[in-house]
């Protein structure tokens, strides 16, 4: 029996952490700043602090981190054939956050490139620092404004298709 409560707790608390990482996407279109995405990771690393003081990072970290990479994933094999669309997505960070913020969602833009550049994103975390979950939010929003019509569902509709055909979403 607790393991079932056990399951629930986790998959409660993943989606209370998918649903603040949507809002900072949303907000950061809606608001065209980078804050948005700072906010989110703060009160991240707060959940963790209060779960686990004594420790660097965390679950929530963590679950935000795969979260947003999985995101990209999915709008990596939506969008993978069309040519340029990366640097669109970092001509929009440019365009309405500032070249400081695409010159760091560059580092992170390999989980929007491929899984090999997506692996290697990891590289630039200490570099980034505070930057880099903002960087990914950065990356997301910018994919949802260019690709999704500024409408975080498009996510959802990504992960539902991902859900409905596992084998049709997965990368070459």
């Amino acid at each position: 029996m607790s393991g079932k409560r056990d399951e629930r707790q986790v998959q409660q608390v993943a989606e209370a952490i998918t649903g603040l990482l949507a809002e900072s996407v949303k907000e950061t279109i809606a608001q065209r700043s980078p804050e948005p995405a700072r906010e989110c990771v703060r009160e991240l690393l707060a959940i963790d602090r209060a779960a686990a003081p004594e420790e660097a990072g965390g679950p929530a970290e963590l679950m935000a981190t795969l979260g947003l990479i999985r995101w990209a994933g999915l709008a990596r094999i939506e969008l993978g054939a069309r040519p340029g669309w990366v640097e669109e997505v970092l001509a929009w960070i440019k365009d309405e956050l500032g070249s400081r913020y695409r010159a760091r969602a560059r580092y992170t833009s390999g989980a929007l490139r491929g899984d090999a550049e997506a692996a290697e994103i990891m590289l630039y975390s200490q570099a980034l620092g505070d930057d880099f979950l903002p960087s990914l939010v950065w990356l997301v929003a910018g994919t949802v404004a260019v690709y999704g019509e500024g409408d975080v569902a498009w996510l959802r509709d990504l992960e539902r298709t991902a859900l409905a055909d596992p084998v049709a979403v997965q990368p070459d």
